[in-house]
C-alpha cells in the first residue's frame, strides 16, 4: 500500500502496477503496515487513522473494498501494525494508542469467515 492519496495496489511479476483502492478519510486513511489474504481469498488491513481512529477494511482481489471496523478511543486508535489471522479465522492486531490508560489495546475482530 502506497501512494498520495493512500492506496491498495496489485503488482505482477512483470512489474505491471496497478491501483485497486484510493482511500478517502472516511474509509480510512494512511495505511501503515500490509495486507493479509484471509482463508476466503480476500485481503484485510487496517488504516493508521481515518474513519474515527483508524479502521479495518476488507478488499477483494478485484478492488471491492469494505470498511468492516471504526476504532473509537475507548476501544483503540491508531493500528500500525499488520493484522493476523488465527486459526479460530478471527484477526488480531494491537493498536498504538486509546484504550483505559491510553496506551494502547490488543484486539480480536470476528467477521464469520
Amino acid at each position: 500500500m502506497a501512494g498520495n492519496p493512500p492506496s491498495v495496489f496489485r503488482v505482477t511479476l512483470g512489474g505491471t502496477l496497478t491501483t485497486l483502492y484510493s482511500f478517502g478519510g472516511t474509509d480510512g486513511a494512511n495505511p501503515a503496515a500490509g495486507l493479509v489474504q484471509a482463508t476466503d481469498g480476500n485481503f484485510y488491513g487496517a488504516t493508521y487513522s481515518g474513519g474515527t481512529r483508524g479502521t479495518i477494511f476488507e478488499i477483494t482481489p478485484s478492488g471491492a473494498l469494505t470498511k468492516l471496523y471504526s476504532f473509537t478511543f475507548a476501544d483503540g486508535a491508531n493500528p500500525a501494525a499488520g493484522l493476523i489471522q488465527g486459526t479460530d479465522h478471527n484477526f488480531y492486531r494491537t493498536t498504538f494508542g486509546g484504550g483505559t490508560h491510553d496506551f494502547g489495546t490488543v484486539f480480536r475482530l470476528a467477521t464469520g469467515l
